[in-house]
This record gives structure tokens, C-alpha cells and sequence, in this order.
């Protein structure tokens, strides 16, 4: 149950997404099949039972989990292991790699 900082990764290509004319949580979300792209203006909640990977497109902030909190900006990458609810805290722009990974 860890999310931690790893090696950086180029995150595909916003223009690869799916971008649906509704918000969720306030935010753009895309698709492109388990994996997600999301434009926050200010805090965005994800869930991770399994692994799964974050990469910050644009933006700087913090995330936190019920175990801490890393502050994160543009260019890196984090592994989220079974770490359960999570926030992405502050405008930013980044890419769940879930089916990707």
C-alpha cells in the first residue's frame, strides 16, 4: 500500500484521449480504454485497488493518500500499489496509466 515516486515516463498524447463534454469532480476527463487523462483545475479523488501509474502532463501540487503526501510538478511520474483513495492536489494535467502500464 505505497505510492511512490519512479523513473519518468513520457505520458501518451493528450489527442489520443476521448473527452467527453461533462465534468467529473470539477475536471475534463478522457478515455482511452482503462486509461485516463485528466485536466483538474484544483483536486481530483482516485481509487487504486491494483498498480497503476500517475504522470503529471502540466501543473504543480501535491498528492495524498492516507499514509502521507508528496508534493509533485510537471515531468514526474508515481506508481500507485494498492494504496486506495487518493487526491491530486492542485491545477494540473496528468495521465492514469492503468491498462498501459
Amino acid at each position: 500500500m505505497e505510492l511512490t515516486k519512479t523513473r519518468a515516463q513520457l505520458p501518451p498524447e493528450k489527442s489520443s484521449f476521448s473527452f467527453s463534454d461533462k465534468t467529473v469532480q470539477g475536471a475534463r476527463v478522457g478515455k482511452n480504454g482503462a486509461d485516463l487523462y485528466i485536466c483538474s483545475p484544483r483536486r481530483f479523488k482516485l481509487y487504486a485497488e491494483g498498480c497503476e501509474k500517475l504522470c503529471i502532463v502540466a501543473g504543480e501540487g501535491f498528492l495524498k493518500w492516507a499514509r502521507g503526501e508528496i508534493a509533485f510538478r510537471a515531468g514526474d511520474c508515481f506508481l500507485a500499489d494498492c494504496c486506495g483513495e487518493y487526491e491530486v492536489n492542485g491545477n494540473s494535467e496528468f495521465a492514469v496509466l492503468r491498462g498501459s502500464l
